[in-house]
């Protein structure tokens, strides 16, 4: 049985270890440009759409995208607030859990 080995345990040959790991980055980039695809698509699509909703009146939208920074700044401070209020979280699953099985 010494002649017999398991492919399994039979080392790659070198150029194919090679192939794969100079294909990775390229594997990386395809992927990275597949992820960024639909942001840069849905942003570009947002101030069309806007536009759109505006009438293609320019005048009005500086402050439409004023009021959505604004928005976004409150939702981000308020999260940031309660972050610092609740540094080890707010533990309502436990405590909803408890409250379930306990009556």
């Amino acid at each position: 049985m010494s002649g017999d080995t398991d492919p399994e345990l039979t080392p790659a040959p070198s150029g194919r270890i090679t192939h794969m790991l100079s294909a990775r980055p390229l594997l990386l980039l395809a992927f990275a440009f597949a992820v960024m695809a639909d942001p840069v698509s849905s942003v570009a699509y947002a101030i069309e759409a806007a536009l759109r909703a505006l009438g293609g009146d320019l005048a009005l939208l500086i402050p439409t995208m004023g009021a959505v920074v604004a928005i976004i700044a409150v939702v981000s401070v308020n999260y940031q607030q309660l972050i610092a209020r609740y540094p080890q979280g707010g533990d309502g699953q436990r405590r909803g859990l408890r409250r379930a099985m306990c009556g």
